[in-house]
């Protein structure tokens, strides 16, 4: 779904507005500020539901199976290459040594490693094609992952990146962040 003008009207640029309700309804005045953290994202995503920019992706979304994705050495260390460039991450770093323990035949690979393991593979051609070089954040990742989603009819609220305990760790990862003021 694209956003997209009314026709007659030039596009508006509405931050906020108050809604007034009738005198006899007995509800007050409510403020409402409109708001988005990525800047253009106008394009709502069919599979993942999040908005973002289609023209700034890197690329067309096409249609890709997780499902057959076979992990490798040089598929990990692509993984690695490009998580990486988002600085320490502990929900990453228990999803890579997951991959890692699959290559051993450690662990059993399951839909959550395989979703995991194509996504950051996608999202690291999509950061290439948009000329981000390796090792760089760029200001790209929302558009570059919301494509990667797309690209595997992936909803993150249905269809998880990482696994229970990855998520716990990026939780309280982020928790110890917030109260060091990072």
């Amino acid at each position: 779904m694209k956003g997209e003008p009314l026709p007659g009207t030039s596009q508006m640029d509405i931050r906020d507005a108050i809604y007034v309700y009738p005198l006899n309804s007995g509800l007050p005045p409510v403020y409402v500020v409109f708001n988005s953290p990525y800047d253009g994202a106008m394009t709502r995503g069919e599979h993942s539901g999040r908005m973002y920019d289609p023209e700034k992706a890197g690329g067309p979304t096409q249609n890709l199976d997780w499902t057959t994705a076979s992990v490798t050495q040089d598929g990990i260390d692509l993984v690695k290459l490009h998580t990486g460039r988002f600085g320490a991450s502990d929900a990453n770093t228990i999803m890579i040594d997951r991959l890692e323990k699959i290559l051993r035949c450690e662990l059993v690979v399951t839909d959550t490693d395989k979703i995991f393991y194509t996504h950051e593979l996608r999202e690291l051609e999509r950061y290439r094609v948009l000329g981000v070089a390796d090792g760089v954040q760029g200001n790209v990742w929302n558009n570059a992952h919301t494509a990667a989603l797309e690209d595997y009819r992936i909803n993150e609220n249905r269809d998880f990146l990482y696994t229970e305990a990855a998520q716990s760790a990026g939780d309280r990862q982020d928790h110890a962040d917030a109260l060091r003021g990072l």
